[in-house]
């Protein structure tokens, strides 16, 4: 699972890099804040550029992936909609470039988010919506929870592969919760296994 995680950060973060380059030949235009939709076989994808101008720069950029198993009542959780209600609130914290997001088999999703420094984690954790979600909603509708955290040396706009630096995971099945926390000294990176077909096509 730990792999296949590294590679689907891999392949989102391909989708991403598809867009920018679009957009910075002018094949593309973002609307900062505004979801772009579309779907590959049949499976639903989703991107959000909040701040464009850093994406088109050389420069380390930070990442965090999301990896949750859901539970299989978790319509009952309300996990969708607050999601949304998540999305929304990027607009608050500007250390947030961009939001990725793809649908995977068994209504399970993995999330992608670029941000500019460390620091921008810290201050999303003080989201009061990002708090319900993490406190409230998360418990009840998955299993466990796997956070990715690393950077991306040159940036969305460079080639370098991602560089994962730890994970941190949440076994919602046992009370108390069980967390932990695996550290990666020398840093670990994922390749694309499949190909991609982002926003502008294939």
């Amino acid at each position: 699972m730990y792999e296949s995680d590294v590679s689907l950060l891999a392949y989102l973060l391909q989708d991403l890099r598809a867009a920018v380059r679009l957009a910075s030949r002018g094949d593309l235009t973002f609307e900062p804040y505004r979801s772009m939709m579309w779907r590959v076989h049949g499976l639903q994808r989703r991107t959000v550029i909040c701040r464009p101008e850093p994406l088109f720069l050389f420069g380390d950029a930070q990442f965090v992936g999301f990896f949750g198993d859901r539970r299989a009542d978790s319509a009952d959780s309300g996990i969708d909609d607050i999601e949304l209600d998540v999305v929304g609130q990027f607009v608050n914290y500007p250390g947030i470039l961009a939001y990725s997001s793809i649908e995977l088999v068994d209504d399970q999703w993995a999330n992608l988010v670029i941000h500019e420094s460390p620091d921008d984690r810290e201050q999303w954790r003080t989201c009061p919506v990002h708090k319900t979600a993490v406190e409230m909603v998360s418990p009840k509708a998955y299993t466990g929870v796997r956070i990715h955290n690393g950077h991306i040396p040159g940036g969305v706009i460079g080639t370098a592969a991602a560089v994962l630096e730890c994970t941190k995971y949440w076994d919602f099945e046992v009370t108390p919760v069980w967390r932990a926390r695996r550290n990666l000294p020398g840093g670990a990176t994922g390749t694309v296994r499949r190909p991609a077909a982002g926003p502008g096509g294939g």
